[in-house]
């Protein structure tokens, strides 16, 4: 088996029959498993499954596996389940969609093609454009802070301004978890998703840890899916996105990094905590702190792990940034005074210092 296509649904009604449609019609599924990892919804997206296996095999030769929770997995451990699978199947490259996708006809041949050629390559992404803009770019690449905000680059940017030459392999910080093309055996090397994480950040995290031993992560520019993303910030997701944020910080960073970023750090929790507090999720801010306490003793035994397995060929320091720019994040304060000061101290700290 060449493939595994792994979906983590939740409440995914409006979306799942969609993106199955367009994996049928233009992907071929000849020797290629597609795995659902169904997260206990209790909306309609059971039934439509149900309804979708029942002439899959029929239509495709091969059966819809969908492996059924009892619970809300999180998307981190939704896909290690997923990838659990694939293994099993024997599969030497996983897929990982969200629900909330649609495909476009030969948009997984040029990721193939990348993976083949290019064995260093462990992460692969598909330029992610705005489905109901699809002139306009949703991702085609994570950037990546030193204080460890991960964030869609050129968001909203018209998409041939960014990859204008379809022929581009191009590396990127992290891809993105929306559509990643995955190698099964450098997970087997850097380890599977950190399931602490539950939802968001997972992926890089994961491409780190890929890249500390010298693997690269990529975009193709060739093959193009769209994505129906909700760029909203509910003060569910900051809390989620702060919470992984140190999570990552702590078990990532190699020590001088985070020495060298210590100062940064504190005056970006400063500004986090007045964001918090004018956008009205500063209490569940405050309550990150006690579950990253009681989530410690775990988090630096996997930071012994993590930093034991860091290769002379690690590559991570060198795609950080010291700037902000995704939308929404625009306010002066950042555009005119975080961002340039932020950015002129990484480039002090890592070309001058020499701390990747």
């Amino acid at each position: 088996m060449k493939l595994a296509f792994i979906v983590v649904t939740y409440f995914a009604e409006r979306y799942i029959v969609p993106l199955l449609d367009t994996l049928r019609a233009n992907t071929d599924l000849t020797d290629a498993a597609v795995i659902v990892v169904e997260n206990a919804s209790t909306d309609g997206t059971r039934a439509q499954l149900r309804a979708q296996a029942e002439t899959w095999q029929a239509r495709t030769g091969s059966p819809l596996r969908v492996l059924l929770q009892d619970r809300n997995t999180g998307f981190a451990e939704g896909c290690n389940i997923g990838l659990a699978e694939a293994r099993r199947l024997g599969a030497p490259y996983a897929m990982l969609l969200n629900q909330d996708l649609e495909l476009s006809p030969g948009w997984l041949p040029p990721l193939l093609t990348a993976m083949d050629q290019r064995p260093n390559v462990a992460a692969a992404q598909p330029v992610i454009v705005l489905h109901d803009a699809p002139q306009l770019l949703n991702t085609a690449g994570n950037a990546l802070h030193f204080c460890g905000f991960g964030f869609c680059d050129r968001y909203r940017a018209p998409v041939d301004q960014v990859v204008p030459d379809l022929s581009e392999v191009r590396s990127v910080p992290y891809a993105s978890g929306a559509a990643l093309l995955l190698r099964l055996s450098a997970l087997d090397q850097a380890g599977a998703f950190d399931e602490r994480l539950f939802l968001y950040h997972e992926d890089c995290d994961l491409q780190i840890r890929l890249r500390q031993l010298g693997y690269e992560a990529v975009v193709v520019a060739a093959s193009r899916v769209a994505h129906k993303y909700d760029a909203g910030f509910s003060a569910r997701k900051m809390v989620y996105l702060e919470r992984n944020r140190w999570f990552l910080l702590l078990k990532d960073w190699p020590l001088p990094r985070l020495l060298a970023a210590a100062p940064a750090l504190l005056g970006a929790e400063l500004a986090v905590l007045a964001l918090a507090a004018k956008g009205g999720w500063l209490p569940g801010k405050l309550k990150t702190y006690g579950e990253i306490a009681r989530a410690l003793p775990g988090v630096l035994k996997d930071r012994r792990a993590v930093q034991a397995r860091r290769s002379p060929a690690a590559n991570d320091g060198d795609y950080l940034t010291g700037a902000l720019t995704f939308e929404g994040f625009d306010h002066p304060l950042v555009t005119k005074v975080a961002n340039p000061v932020l950015s002129r101290y990484w480039a002090f700290v890592h070309r001058v210092l020499g701390v990747a």
